[in-house]
């Protein structure tokens, strides 16, 4: 069996490293300050969670369990599961989770600007940040025990307490996407998830159910067609 040492050695070399010293993505590991909106629990898929946002926004929130849904063939989780905590969602058993928002139509990605949430578990988080540039161009930001700055304790996962991440972009950034990894370990609870919205992103990203299972993306389509036709019915 491996030691954790080498396993995030393994993991690091999985992934490009991006250039820390340019900070347009800033992460705080010593809290959940921030505004925002919540998002809460909508509905529960194999391998898929879908929330929706409490505050002024109708978004859709999309949480991919990349454990089961990897084509690179990654170790398999738990038994992924989503559920509403309160004002709150909460979500369990997996080891990579990949986050994205969509508009209401499930169709066009939508940045953020902040995104704040907490995690309990075993293991060592390794977090990959998607962002668009002001220049409409994208860009790679690594965050884990081995970026400057940083130190295990930062990103060290603990089974009795919550561990809090706070993301934030500058200088003109948009967050598109967020992957959270675990090495060594999986997540136990993910919650306390708070975003604040940025605009649509200039490049459409593909259809919350494009490359799942065919009953999975038609589930998919009839949400976002029911969302449509309730905001017709608004209108």
């Amino acid at each position: 069996m491996k030691t954790l040492a080498a396993a995030l050695l393994a993991a690091t070399a999985l992934v490009a490293c991006s250039n820390p010293t340019r900070a347009d993505i800033i992460l705080d590991t010593h809290g959940l300050g921030g505004t925002g909106d919540n998002v809460i629990f909508s509905q529960l898929f194999p391998g898929l969670v879908l929330g929706h946002l409490n505050g002024q926004h109708d978004e859709v929130v999309r949480f991919l369990d990349r454990s089961v849904f990897n084509p690179d063939g990654g170790i398999l989780g738990g038994i992924f599961s989503g559920a509403a905590n309160g004002n709150d969602i909460k979500i369990v058993n997996t080891n990579e989770l990949d986050i994205k928002v969509y508009d209401p139509t499930n169709v066009n990605v939508v940045t953020t600007t902040r995104e704040i949430f907490s995690l309990k578990g075993t293991g060592v988080a390794f977090l990959t940040v998607t962002a668009l540039e002001a220049d409409g161009t994208t860009k790679t930001f690594q965050f884990n025990p081995l970026t400057p700055g940083f130190s295990l304790a930062d990103f060290q996962l603990s089974a009795t307490a919550q561990s809090g991440f706070d993301l934030k972009a500058i200088n003109g950034e948009r967050i598109l996407d967020l992957d959270i990894r675990i090495v060594g370990g999986s997540i136990a609870d993910f919650e306390h998830y708070r975003i604040e919205v940025g605009p649509t992103a200039a490049v459409p990203g593909p259809m919350v159910g494009a490359g799942l299972p065919g009953a999975l993306a038609g589930g998919l389509f009839l949400l976002g067609l029911a969302r449509r036709r309730k905001a017709a019915a608004i209108g």
